[in-house]
């Protein structure tokens, strides 16, 4: 399988995994802290996880291979970094070992994915239009109403969109994108004095401030791309009902308590009265679900959250990207080989960080089993690798001894650092001793011209 086809199908498998890191990372910032802020960022990341670890697979990919492998052995450097992007890269592959025909499903899983990501195009650009057409036989909002928003939006220092008023809607929404308009369900301005209709408007600029409405609509197209990965829905919507969150805090700040609770009591009423059928999903309300800790937030606004907390999230955000990064580069360097080699061994060690992947066009075993489409090698069995030779991982001593031409080699010789074709072959004696397993790697370079 072509090897930037082969990084695509494992990036889609990846995202599993991915999203789950991302979930982790979530309800940890849910956990530390009530401050919408922080944990919006938080749930944002981990939202973005995913594409990101699919886009630098495919990245990777396509670049040479002397360009990363350096990156992926300074990162390997890191024991944790190195287990989870050993154990990643292993669930990957054995996701896709148990189907036969892994090319076969390798180009389903990219066909799907890319059908999906047009479906979720095309129902958006239909939405857009439908929202269009609505904008347009909407009708402007009372004049005092309209320069009350204008007041607000400065406070914000936001753009100030015209607010209308719409007989289609049921609930408050921000409309469009280039030239967004907030609309507002005719039942509730005719139920509603300015007073009320304010902060509820506050709130949809508090969206176009933080540009919600464009990430809204890359998040939708993202959904369609990923539509096989039900984990990352999971996230779409925790990091939505975050937003929520931090866009009522927007709008309320310096607010007082009775604005606060008749601002709640506006959000339960909206939320009863929707009843019309589902719109175009490019806006910002939609899909609003009260829940407890929502209203708990608008009603009770929780302290910033401190210092260290914020440091604590950040250094938790800092190591799911590189947890991420490393999973992504080592399985797209498993997707290079995938289209590049035909024999493939892998050596790993949870406990003590050891990751041995050997590679090459052929190896000349004795007895040797063929596990699941690779080699088991017998304790103490030598196997000789030969052909376009490589190795890759995190070979740590005493579980991994490295000899070269038989001997003991330079301080400093690293062969998973060596250019592709240095290496003639390599002789492994792979052995269990107690609980461990012991490698001995006996490089024979090519020699020289």
């Amino acid at each position: 399988m072509n090897p930037l086809f082969a990084s695509a199908a494992l990036g889609l498998v990846a995202a599993w995994p991915v999203s789950g890191l991302g979930w982790l990372l979530g309800k940890a910032a849910d956990r530390l802290t009530g401050d919408p802020a922080p944990r919006a960022r938080a749930w944002n990341l981990a939202l973005a996880l995913p594409p990101a670890a699919l886009a630098l697979m495919v990245g990777v990919s396509a670049l040479p291979e002397a360009a990363t492998t350096p990156v992926y052995q300074a990162a390997l450097t890191s024991k944790a970094v190195a287990v989870a992007g050993a154990a990643m890269n292993q669930a990957s592959v054995q996701a896709l070992s148990r189907f036969d025909g892994v090319e076969i499903v390798g180009a389903a899983l990219i066909l799907g994915a890319l059908g999906g990501l047009a479906i979720a195009a095309a129902r958006q650009a239909i939405g857009h239009a439908r929202l269009k057409r609505m904008v347009g036989d909407a009708r402007p909002v009372s004049h005092d109403l309209a320069l009350t928003v204008r007041a607000a939006a400065r406070r914000l220092d936001t753009g100030r969109p015209e607010v209308k008023v719409s007989d289609q809607i049921d609930q408050p929404l921000l409309a469009g994108l280039t030239t967004p308009v907030i609309l507002l369900p005719a039942d509730l301005v005719a139920r509603l004095d300015i007073d009320r209709l304010v902060p509820i408007c506050a709130h949809e600029l508090a969206h176009l401030k933080r540009g919600d409405n464009w990430r809204l609509l890359f998040e939708h197209l993202l959904g369609g791309l990923f539509w096989m990965v039900p984990p990352f829905a999971v996230l779409r919507a925790r990091a939505a009902a975050t937003r929520e969150e931090l866009a009522d805090a927007l709008a309320l700040d310096g607010a007082s308590p009775a604005i606060r609770r008749g601002y709640a009591e506006n959000l339960i009423d909206v939320m009863r009265m929707r009843a019309a059928p589902a719109l175009h999903p490019a806006f910002t309300g939609k899909g609003r679900r009260p829940t407890l800790m929502r209203l708990k937030a608008i009603t009770d606004p929780r302290d910033p959250a401190g210092l260290a907390r914020r440091a604590l999230l950040g250094l938790a955000g800092l190591l799911a990207v590189a947890l991420a990064t490393v999973g992504s580069i080592a399985l797209a360097q498993q997707g290079d080989g995938a289209g590049r080699s035909s024999s493939r061994t892998i050596i790993s060690d949870d406990k003590s960080g050891q990751y041995v992947d050997i590679r090459s066009d052929y190896v000349r075993v004795s007895n040797a089993e063929l596990v699941k489409g690779r080699l088991k090698i017998p304790d103490g069995q030598v196997s000789t690798y030969h052909g376009h030779v490589q190795v890759r991982g995190r070979l740590t001593p005493p579980e991994t001894t490295v000899l070269l031409n038989g001997e003991t080699p330079p301080a400093g010789f690293d062969p998973t650092a060596l250019p592709r074709g240095a290496i003639d072959q390599i002789e492994v004696v792979s052995r269990t001793v107690g609980d461990k397993s012991l490698v001995t790697l006996n490089v024979v370079m090519k020699p020289a011209a």
